[in-house]
């Protein structure tokens, strides 16, 4: 499906027959979205050549920041099925960032927890600290932050829950 736009024109592309986009207002939304998605491209190369993590494993390390976690509940809460968390955390587990460990009662859960080369690489990363993103929220104000901060965690939580029921990566 096409999206005009006055500046440029792209296209969403989907391997299902999606609905037409329903209002004019959730075309300029998803511009916006897409337009915000391209800021971060800095940032992504650079996590990739400092760290070689890619944004879903940054998203389980810091995660994990929290304590231990078992599989399952970690890899919900970064929007992850559990076969795609599971090569995920194989990759982290083989760069000894994180470990697993089975609960002695009952040996069908897993527990992930952070160790120290995961928690070396997370106090390296300089992320978005004084990018242009950053500046541009700390010119926002109260409001304005707290309006942003609502919003994306609620755009967050709705397409996570949305890609968790409809089993889809994308």
């Amino acid at each position: 499906m096409r999206i005009p736009d006055r500046r440029y024109t792209f296209d969403l592309m989907t391997t299902k027959s999606a609905p037409a986009i329903s209002t004019p207002a959730v075309g300029e939304a998803l511009r916006a979205y897409v337009d915000v998605l391209a800021l971060a491209d800095c940032f992504l190369s650079e996590l990739w050549q400092s760290a070689g993590l890619t944004i879903t494993q940054l998203a389980i390390l810091r995660q994990l920041r929290e304590g231990p976690q078992p599989a399952g509940r970690l890899a919900a809460s970064v929007g992850l099925s559990p076969a795609s968390a599971t090569r995920v955390l194989d990759r982290l587990e083989e760069r000894h960032l994180l470990t697993r460990r089975r609960q002695s009662t009952d040996r069908r859960c897993v527990d992930i927890e952070l160790q120290p080369q995961g928690e070396a690489i997370l106090g390296g990363l300089r992320g978005l600290v004084g990018s242009p993103v950053h500046r541009a929220i700390e010119g926002m104000t109260t409001e304005q932050r707290n309006a942003l901060i609502a919003a994306l965690g609620q755009l967050r939580d709705s397409a996570r829950e949305l890609q968790l029921s409809e089993a889809s990566p994308c």
